[in-house]
């Protein structure tokens, strides 16, 4: 039996498989700021994502309290989002960063409680998101090549992007969007280690969602696993136009490889400690670059 074929154990049918992806995908772009009428709109919608959420869990009719667990966290996900503000000194943030660092791991746990609803009321565990407890150790150590992986694949993207960015005449553009990003991630005043400590949650959560979850339910609605990661790592780097237009296609091959990894060994804790490891490795960048002066170089306008 292949790696990844345990992720399909009780795997729901198509028609839910569809809405619970549509769901979990909603539920994690809902926009996180708006101002007037927009703040309406974002109100009905958080509304009609918890009415659906309720929909799917069904916990009136649950024998057990598993998808009230689901329903506590599809709340506090949307509570989260929508209380969330930028706590940092100084100009807007970017559009996708618009979340406090707190609201953004309150967020991520949320939606962690939610998937392990939804994964309850389908009558799967843990392990049909490739989260095994045995083995752990070995998957700690698989984490290492994973994320050298990861900086290969990154740069792989990056140098046809850059590029691209030069002939399309797209490079300043795409330097301020990074900046103003960097800029953000900054203005938290976080050190190192605590941002590390941010990146487990956060990348888990990333994880467990666009990997873990996404990628099996759309193994149900595609016909192989090569379709199903490839769009989930679509869906992935939908997100992260905050970062660039260039952006969202290096991200969408860091998606693609940390999907055809959890399709590999069938293991999410690799995934983790890799994302988060990159991360938090990139910070420690942005922190030498603002302290040499060569960020403040950058474009800023």
């Amino acid at each position: 039996m292949r790696a990844a074929d345990v992720l399909l154990e009780k795997a729901p049918s198509r028609r839910r498989a569809l809405s619970e992806a549509a769901f979990v995908f909603f539920t994690v772009c809902l926009p996180t700021g708006g101002t007037g009428a927009a703040r309406w709109v974002l109100a009905t919608m958080g509304v009609a994502l918890l009415a659906w959420g309720l929909a799917l869990l069904r916990p009136w009719k649950a024998p057990r309290a598993g998808a009230w667990v689901g329903v506590l966290g599809l709340v506090v996900a949307l509570v989260a989002t929508g209380a969330g503000a930028w706590e940092a000194s100084g100009a807007e943030p970017p559009r996708g960063l618009s979340l406090s660092m707190t609201a953004l791991c309150v967020r991520a746990i949320g939606m962690c409680l939610l998937v392990a609803g939804l994964l309850w009321r389908d009558g799967q565990g843990p392990a049909q998101v490739g989260l095994v407890r045995a083995g752990w150790p070995r998957d700690l150590l698989f984490s290492v090549p994973v994320l050298t992986g990861t900086y290969a694949a990154h740069l792989a993207a990056a140098v046809p992007l850059g590029v691209l960015a030069v002939a399309l005449k797209l490079t300043d553009q795409e330097l301020l969007a990074r900046k103003e990003v960097a800029s953000a991630l900054l203005g938290t005043g976080l050190g190192v280690p605590a941002f590390a400590a941010l990146m487990v949650v956060v990348t888990g959560f990333e994880e467990l969602v666009f990997r873990g979850f996404l990628v099996p339910r759309l193994r149900v609605l595609l016909p192989h696993w090569p379709a199903a990661v490839l769009t989930a790592a679509a869906l992935f780097a939908v997100g992260h136009f905050y970062e660039g237009t260039l952006a969202v296609f290096q991200t969408f091959v860091l998606g693609a490889w940390f999907g055809f990894m959890l399709l590999y060994r069938g293991r999410l804790l690799p995934l983790v400690v890799a994302h988060a490891a990159f991360n938090t490795v990139s910070f420690a960048l942005m922190l030498l670059l603002s302290e040499s002066g060569i960020l403040d170089k950058l474009p800023s306008h």
